[in-house]
Formats: structure tokens, C-alpha cells, sequence
């Protein structure tokens, strides 16, 4: 099968033009960094009702995600590069809603839309408000959703926190009824924040791009930080996060690293 690599960020992806024959064994096994090409999960186009466009997308472990703001802009990227699709702003459906993405020279713009606040079933064990911290076994954090489930936890609300240790831990509460991806954030100043994420189905990253917009809008309504326009310093690079009363915008460039075939039977 043809394949194309993509990265975002250092949140890397693989993307085919058809639906491989079985999209969970074959993100198993060219996600694979030792005995496949190695990525964060596979990416691939279908036909919409919806949009201009459907994004189907897989994790590593070959578990099937509702959406991811890196995936997205590499997504995007990708179907521009093929021209697949012909216009500088389409619209994306993703199991996580429709979103609307905007080329801009070497970035792309994601419409994330509304952090959700308020978390429950069938996600959680419980309802939970986001603005309310909540105790995972030693670690102090907060839950919120943007179709994909996250935690915030704020390194200076934490003492001596060994993010290592944390994040299986936090992920694997009693809590939830699904795994979220564990953000670790630090406040640097009046509009920039680092984060760190332990991904569900990918471990540890580079960069989650649904990450840094639950981390800054959470960081923003929390007072941390002051601006709307916010800086999201990640392993793999940086990110661009723009609030617009409660609508969240993602930015941030995506490229090709490479294109080939895979044997689908590996």
C-alpha cells in the first residue's frame, strides 16, 4: 500500500489515500518503531455527508480515536498536498464533530470548538466539573473533554511531581470508563504554557494538539494566564492557541517527511 509519513509537531503520522483491509492490525504494525515505519497513528480519508471530508484515525496500539488536533493539521496537509481537496478553508468530520480547517501559508488553523467543563457518563464513573480539582491518588487535577477526554494537572499545584510516575497512574483511575490523555502543564508566563502529554493509546509524546487547547483554555478560565492568544511551548515544538469567548482555535504547521510502500502482511 502507498503510504505518506506526516509529522506535526513531532506528533507523527501515517497516512493512506484508500482504508487499509484492516485498519486496527495495520496501525499496530507500521506504527511499530522497530519492526514497522514507527508513528504516533494512521490517519485516512473517507466520503462525508457531513463536510467536504470524513478523518478516520487510529492510535498506535490500533484503538480507534475520535479525534486529534495534530492528526487534523497533518490530515489537512495531506489532503492538500494530493489535492484531494481544492480549497484554502473545508470542513473535516471527525467522530468528535464536524471541524473547520483554514490553510494559512505554512499553518494550518484548526476550529477545535467548546472546551466541555462538564464530564460524565458514559466517559467517567461520575460527573465531574472541570472547574473543580479533583484528587487521582496522590495527584491534583482537573477533567475536561473536547470529544477526546482530558486531565489537566498543573506541575506548581503538585509538589515533587514525577510526571513519569504520574501519568499511567492518573490514566488508569477509577474514574474513567475510558483512558484520557494526561497533560502535565507549567505556567511560564502572562500568555505562554509548556505541556507535557501521556497519550492514551500512544504513551508519551511529542506534542497533543487537543492537549494544548484543554491546557490553555483551562489555564486561561483558571486565571494563569491572561491573554487570549497563547503560546503552548511542547517537546516537539510549539503551538498557537487562540480563545474566542468560549471557542478554541489551534495553530500550528504540518509537513511530509516521506512517502512509500508498506506490505500490508507485515
Amino acid at each position: 500500500m502507498k503510504v505518506y509519513k506526516y509529522e506535526a509537531t513531532g506528533n507523527d503520522f501515517i497516512l493512506t489515500k484508500l482504508k487499509p483491509n484492516n485498519p486496527q492490525k495495520f496501525a499496530q504494525s507500521i506504527c511499530n518503531r522497530h519492526f514497522g515505519i514507527g508513528a504516533d497513528g494512521i490517519l485516512y480519508p473517507s466520503k462525508s455527508d457531513l463536510a467536504d471530508i470524513k478523518m478516520n484515525y487510529y492510535n498506535a496500539d490500533g484503538s480507534l480515536a475520535k479525534m486529534c488536533g495534530n492528526g487534523i493539521r497533518a490530515f489537512a496537509r495531506f489532503l492538500a498536498d494530493e489535492q484531494i481537496v481544492l480549497k484554502d478553508m473545508f470542513t473535516i468530520e471527525t467522530l468528535a464533530g464536524i471541524k473547520t480547517v483554514e490553510m494559512i501559508d505554512q499553518e494550518i488553523k484548526v476550529h477545535i470548538g467548546a472546551v466541555n467543563l462538564r464530564v460524565g457518563l458514559p466517559e467517567l464513573t461520575q460527573s465531574i466539573d472541570g472547574n473543580i480539582p479533583y484528587l487521582f491518588d496522590d495527584y491534583l487535577g482537573y477533567v475536561l473533554s473536547v470529544g477526546t477526554l482530558h486531565t489537566v494537572i498543573y506541575m506548581h499545584e503538585n509538589k515533587d511531581l514525577d510526571i513519569l510516575k504520574a501519568g499511567p497512574i492518573i490514566q488508569n483511575d477509577m474514574l474513567f470508563n475510558e483512558q484520557p490523555n494526561v497533560n502535565f502543564v507549567s505556567i511560564l508566563n502572562k500568555n505562554t504554557i509548556a505541556v507535557e502529554t501521556f497519550e492514551r493509546g500512544s504513551g508519551w509524546t511529542l506534542s497533543c494538539g487537543t492537549g494544548a487547547v484543554v491546557a490553555a483554555y483551562h489555564a486561561f478560565i483558571k486565571g494563569y494566564i491572561k491573554d487570549k492568544n497563547i503560546q503552548i511551548d511542547v517537546p516537539g515544538g510549539t503551538l498557537k492557541i487562540e480563545i474566542l469567548n468560549d471557542q478554541v482555535f489551534l495553530i500550528g504547521p504540518a509537513k511530509r517527511i516521506m512517502e512509500g510502500k508498506f506490505n500490508e502482511k507485515n
